[in-house]
């Protein structure tokens, strides 16, 4: 391609023409995680990890005496806890190709860029936020346990399962573990080859061996390279990020079982009540499956106001976001398709951040505003989506995880 060289900078031209700056930094309405948690910038590092000090322990150091007492002999001070919290960024890298044909009629115009290449980008950019929604839930616990298989296909358990982990995972690659977690079912990844939403069941294209009930699937080479998710904090009992929860009772999220039944008003409340008791003296986000969602709409109790433009004593079908009061003063719960049937997440989001190198981005690091690639051994080009980012919670014990919710 005599004019390659040309053809490279005419393409990142047009890209920041049409993109702007970076397409990727726009966050879809659907993963909650990312709209909610913001991502704290790289000059907030310190070197290849993020270093946080939190509060594990309060001062004691107290001295009580009666009236009258005189010149009472004062106790010795006793300090406070606080710990270096150190979280490293995991990386995720998206890759996708347009041959040398395709990138020329590209180049002929900004018309012309944007009918090669939207669909291109936009799907990059929605599978990228996705993948990343994925790993700040799930991450180091996996995307779900294997209900039952047979003839290549997954039955998910039904509290494992949520529907935006799958949706369009055809051609997907994923690896199957026991549930150990670290012995692994087969050397190789498996393909899906089909999903059915319906039915919480995907075929693959061949079960390796040994694989059983209760078994954990993993995005393929995720397992020990992803980040702790969501799932994953609230639910650690042993050391995270340096510190213990077992030493630390504050380094502990709260747990509610919903005991096997519909979530509803009062269980929220009682599940609140438990994190009060850890710190919890401000708004909350309850991200919630959809069907849970459905649930807690109809239950219509006095507590509840349905967002919108106009509040009213009237409960106004299409409601986007449901808020309660409680001890602790607001909750907003939101419906993510991207949360297990039988989990509700209690997030005080001050506690939140994503930390790490760079946020989603269309920038390959260290190129600049370069967007396009030659492939050293095809015709065509490449581009690719990055990131390098954790999620971190300075305060687990200020959150709570709702267990065993079984929709209506």
């Amino acid at each position: 391609m005599a004019d390659a060289p040309n053809t490279v900078s005419t393409l990142n031209g047009l890209f920041k023409e049409v993109y702007g700056d970076d397409i990727a930094q726009v966050i879809p309405d659907g993963v909650k995680v990312q709209k909610h948690i913001p991502f704290v910038s790289k000059e907030k590092q310190n070197g290849n990890s993020f270093h946080q000090p939190v509060l594990l322990a309060y001062d004691s150091g107290f001295t009580h005496a009666a009236a009258s007492s005189g010149a009472f002999t004062l106790n010795d001070a006793t300090a406070g806890v606080m710990k270096d919290a150190t979280v490293v960024g995991s990386q995720i890298l998206l890759r996708a190709q347009m041959d040398y044909e395709a990138a020329a009629r590209a180049a002929k115009g900004r018309n012309a860029f944007v009918d090669a290449t939207q669909l291109l980008f936009e799907s990059m950019q929605k599978a990228m936020r996705k993948r990343l929604e994925a790993q700040l839930m799930y991450g180091a616990v996996g995307l779900g346990a294997i209900g039952s298989i047979a003839s290549d296909v997954i039955t998910f358990a039904t509290a494992d399962w949520a529907p935006g982990l799958w949706a369009g995972s055809e051609g997907m690659l994923i690896d199957i573990y026991a549930s150990d977690l670290t012995t692994r079912r087969g050397s190789a990844s498996v393909a899906i080859t089909a999903v059915n939403l319906d039915e919480r069941k995907i075929t693959i294209a061949s079960t390796p061996a040994m694989t059983a009930a209760n078994d954990v699937v993993f995005f393929a080479g995720a397992n020990a390279n992803e980040m702790s998710g969501i799932h994953k904090i609230l639910t650690n009992t042993g050391t995270l990020f340096g510190i213990s929860a077992a030493t630390y009772s504050l380094w502990k999220s709260s747990s509610y079982a919903a005991g096997s039944a519909a979530l509803t008003q009062a269980k929220v409340g009682a599940a609140v009540a438990q994190a009060v008791a850890k710190g919890l003296d401000d708004d909350c986000m309850l991200i919630v499956n959809p069907k849970t969602w459905n649930n807690l709409l109809g239950d219509q109790a006095a507590l509840v106001r349905h967002t919108g433009k106009d509040v009213k004593a009237v409960v106004n079908n299409g409601s986007k976001s449901i808020e309660l009061f409680s001890q602790n003063g607001k909750i907003t719960i939101e419906p993510s398709l991207y949360c297990r049937e039988g989990f509700a997440y209690g997030l005080s989001k001050d506690s939140w951040k994503r930390l790490g190198a760079c946020d989603v981005t269309m920038k390959t690091p260290g190129y600049g505003d370069q967007i396009f690639f030659h492939l050293p051994t095809k015709a065509g080009f490449e581009v690719r989506s990055y990131t390098n980012q954790a999620v971190f919670c300075e305060a687990p014990g200020k959150n709570f995880l709702v267990t065993g919710i079984v929709n209506s």
